[in-house]
């Protein structure tokens, strides 16, 4: 555990950007205002052009950022290893001529990425499969999902910050759900972060490392998942709005959170979800921003 050391405020923020459905340039607009130090993105496109050229959402967030931000991008989905001829944006890929398109998860941060093992020195995040299908299949059912976990170079505490997208399942929700969806994509979230935690307690909870969780864990911190395995087991604490409210339009409790750990050292937090007319253009997803001091 690290030294006693003054206090020291993040300014969190998660954010599913709608796999390319909403308005990037609104988005870029939404993270500049809210101005983070750290940031984690789900659902972020990269698509490689005929010339080898690659674009990315990355590019107009990290130009929200005042100074040029440290970016780390893991693809879940890519057309090179994923194509399925019924999920759509591969398909106008191919006829695109674009000779990859990527679907996943990124960091982005104020401070460089530092090693994972040796805190000393420069590194990179990684990602660690939470889910992989035997086939994918062009839908929600079959998606990959990962951790993306990276330690940012914040002295003293160089703290470890993971990125998550957790599964949905089609028909676990809204109007038409079919039966057992709901308690199967919730026996499926909460395996899942049953295999982070397993993930971290030797390496993290146990030397008690400062832990942040961002994401889209397609869950309220009711379930399972969240209530039992994180908060219960791992003895993480959930930062919750202060304007407590859906951030998906399916949904009428947030289910994009941010957690810490060691919750001990907690000193103060403000959270909301970002409503914005900006944020509704941007995704079909709100993003949670929080100022947490850490003592």
């Amino acid at each position: 555990m690290d030294d006693e050391q003054a206090p020291q405020t993040y300014r969190l923020m998660t954010y599913n950007l709608g796999g390319g459905r909403g308005d990037l340039n609104a988005a870029a607009q939404v993270v500049e205002r809210a101005h983070p130090d750290i940031l984690a993105l789900q659902e972020a496109i990269r698509i490689q052009d005929a010339d080898g050229r690659w674009r990315s959402d990355l590019d107009a967030i990290s130009q929200a950022f005042a100074e040029p931000p440290h970016v780390h991008y893991a693809p879940t989905l890519t057309l090179a290893e994923h194509l399925d001829t019924t999920k759509r944006p591969m398909v106008q890929a191919i006829f695109a001529d674009h000779l990859d398109w990527q679907h996943g998860n990124a960091l982005v941060s104020r401070w460089p990425f530092h090693r994972l093992g040796d805190r000393s020195l420069p590194g990179m995040p990684r990602m660690v499969p939470l889910f992989r299908p035997v086939v994918y299949q062009g839908d929600r059912d079959t998606d990959p999902r990962a951790a993306l976990i990276g330690r940012v170079g914040r002295p003293p505490g160089y703290p470890l910050v993971i990125g998550l997208h957790l599964t949905t399942l089609v028909g676990e929700r809204g109007e038409q759900v079919i039966a057992g969806k709901p308690e199967q994509a919730a026996a499926m979230r909460e395996e899942q972060t049953r295999r982070l935690l397993t993930l971290l307690k030797e390496h993290a909870l146990a030397r008690g490392e400062l832990v942040f969780i961002l994401g889209d864990f397609n869950a309220p911190v009711t379930e399972p998942a969240i209530r039992s395995v994180l908060l219960g087991e791992g003895e993480f604490m959930a930062l919750r709005p202060e304007n407590e409210m859906g951030t998906h339009g399916k949904m009428s409790l947030p289910i994009d959170h941010i957690l810490v750990y060691p919750r001990t050292r907690v000193a103060e937090v403000h959270c909301r979800v970002i409503d914005s007319p900006q944020a509704y253009r941007a995704s079909d997803h709100l993003p949670v921003l929080a100022e947490v001091k850490i003592a």
